[in-house]
């Protein structure tokens, strides 16, 4: 569709009346972006970084990156993890890569500094995508290095030591502030639950805010990060049974892709 000149682009956004259970909130309440790239280029959400093996002494970072590269020409895939600080910590070498596809990296942090509610260390690695020396393409994805474990004998494990989740159901709102999302009183909210005792929150039936969980990873909350609290029942008239068949996979696999670096 596009065309040379101008062009535009139009956003449009219809919630109807008994579209939830409770106030949603109306229009584009979330930011809209437009992301522009080159030939070549990370995927968005391109990057899936895990954390296989963790001790005090080292942690074994594994970092895939799908790369999109029209170009046809080889590429050299970089990556530099720095801490919290802004300093790097570790580097990989070079790695070709001759065609679209996932390219992987194992990195190892020499005595790392775990994340956790009480301690929320965070790390960053960088991706860099180059042909002949020249930087094509640049890809922050901020992470961070813990355990987990899942047992009938100890429940839920981080980092070793059993955990209970101590939390609240949130939904998205911001009271008398309304539904756009403004991060600075997210913020003020997520930490007045976490003054109070609360470990961890539980999102409302939808995709959270991309800054909701930012502020978790910084300040230390567990997240349970939910998509639906319904399938082809409905609740209201027009809620999202309506749409379930037709969006269900693409809108799990979108919130699995975005979501899955986060830390908490």
């Amino acid at each position: 569709y596009l065309k040379e000149g101008d062009n535009c682009l139009a956003v449009r956004l219809e919630n109807l009346p008994e579209s939830s259970r409770w106030y949603p909130g109306a229009g584009l309440y979330r930011p809209v972006r437009l992301v522009l790239t080159g030939d070549v280029a990370v995927r968005t959400w391109g990057t899936r970084i895990t954390t296989p093996v963790v001790t005090p002494d080292n942690a074994l970072v594994q970092i895939d990156v799908e790369i999109e590269n029209a170009s046809g020409h080889d590429l050299d895939i970089s990556t530099v993890i720095y801490d919290a600080t802004g300093n790097p910590v570790v580097r990989s070498d070079a790695q070709e890569l001759f065609f679209d596809g996932t390219t992987s990296a194992r990195l190892t942090i020499k005595t790392p500094r775990l994340w956790s509610p009480e301690s929320p260390s965070l790390y960053t690695a960088v991706v860099s995508v180059k042909e002949n020396g020249e930087l094509l393409d640049e890809y922050a994805t901020r992470f961070g290095v813990r355990s987990i474990e899942i047992s009938p004998e100890k429940g839920f494990v981080l980092n070793g030591v059993p955990r209970k989740f101590k939390g609240v159901c949130l939904h998205h709102d911001l009271g008398c502030l309304g539904s756009a999302i403004n991060p600075r009183a997210l913020e003020r909210q997520l930490q007045m639950m976490k003054d109070m005792g609360a470990n961890a929150v539980r999102t409302s039936h939808n995709p959270p805010a991309p800054e909701l969980l930012d502020i978790c990873d910084r300040i230390g909350l567990l997240v349970q990060d939910e998509a639906f609290d319904m399938w082809r029942k409905r609740k209201s008239p027009y809620d999202y049974a309506r749409y379930f068949d037709e969006w269900h996979e693409k809108d799990l696999t979108d919130q699995v892709l975005r979501d899955r670096n986060h830390p908490s």
